[in-house]
């Protein structure tokens, strides 16, 4: 999938610092900035996945788990990002290592300084499949919109 980027210039420029993670192949185009006053800002236009078996093939880990709490945050895209210890019940598909994982929520980009306007996803002490990638030496969820799906005890697991 190719990747395009544009970054804006709003004000003051936005410096990269540790946990500042680039672009993957999970993101598809962007538009201008509609932030103002708040520095360079990466506008992407995200992905979208037919199906959770698409999620999946995209994914390079799928896992079941929980947030048990916030461990943090990073910056991506211009944009700040919560971080989450997750308590790993059962990986899917790939290797994340073994224990609990810290994974960020994908923020959307461009929202005017509201993080999550829909609510962090991974901000749930409920049990979800997480489909992540792995930027930069830390995790993040697939997409801000398709990155966590609600897994009740006893539902099925929507792609084989």
């Amino acid at each position: 999938m190719l990747i395009t980027m544009l970054l804006t210039s709003c004000g003051d420029k936005v410096t990269s610092g540790p946990g500042t993670a680039e672009p993957t192949p999970n993101s598809a185009s962007s538009a201008s900035s509609p932030v103002t006053g708040g520095g360079t800002v990466a506008c992407v236009d995200w992905a979208r996945f037919e199906t959770p078996q698409d999620q999946y093939d995209k994914a390079s880990v799928v896992l079941i788990g929980k947030s048990v709490s916030r461990a943090g945050e990073t910056t991506i895209y211009g944009s700040e990002a919560t971080t989450h210890l997750v308590e790993v019940e059962q990986v899917l598909k790939g290797n994340p290592g073994e224990g609990d994982l810290r994974i960020t929520s994908m923020p959307p980009t461009c929202t005017g300084g509201e993080t999550y306007p829909d609510g962090d996803p991974l901000d749930t002490a409920e049990r979800v499949i997480i489909f992540a990638t792995k930027q930069r030496g830390e995790w993040f969820t697939h997409t801000p919109a398709q990155g966590v799906l609600p897994f009740p005890q006893g539902a099925e697991i929507p792609f084989h």
